[in-house]
């Protein structure tokens, strides 16, 4: 192989070795987001459970809102040369998005947090956007969208 070949080739695998590298990083700090947010939406349905509503939270993984689980994972969207990543938190009709930029900056829509900074104190806006999440799925479920309502308008055995 002549020399020319030889370094476009060592090229591209240079250029998909820093796509798995990026991959890998975003993908673990999805994860470690995601946990974040299973314990930031937990500590919001351990609020409602304390004025005796229909909530589960006793672990991230069993969450419910009036018998409807409630989703958090890490989602990477990895096709070379680009990788995007986010967290998916959805129960009933609620859904919300937090993406995760290149520069490893948390945004849920309002000003980017670095994810440094995140990491060493869970800013208020996000706890806040947390709350508001566990509300809209909470409101969401109790409108139709979960098995509380099928059970309240199942008919009565003979009737």
């Amino acid at each position: 192989m002549n020399e020319a070949g030889k370094a476009l080739l060592l090229n591209t695998v240079k250029e998909w070795m820093k796509f798995e590298a990026e991959r890998e990083r975003l993908t673990l700090v999805a994860r470690e987001l995601a946990a974040i947010t299973g314990k930031v939406i937990r500590d919001a349905l351990t609020v409602l459970r304390g004025q005796k509503m229909n909530v589960e939270c006793e672990s991230e993984d069993t969450m419910k809102i009036l018998g409807v689980p409630v989703e958090v994972r890490e989602v990477i969207e990895a096709t070379f040369p680009n990788v995007k990543a986010s967290v998916f938190v959805k129960c009933g009709g609620a859904q919300r998005s937090i993406l995760i930029d290149p520069n490893l900056n948390i945004s849920t829509g309002d000003q980017p947090i670095p994810y440094e900074q995140f990491k060493r104190g869970i800013p208020d806006v996000f706890m806040t956007n947390a709350a508001e999440f566990v509300r809209d799925a909470f409101l969401n479920v109790a409108r139709g969208a979960g098995p509380a309502k099928e059970a309240s308008t199942a008919k009565p055995a003979g009737g």
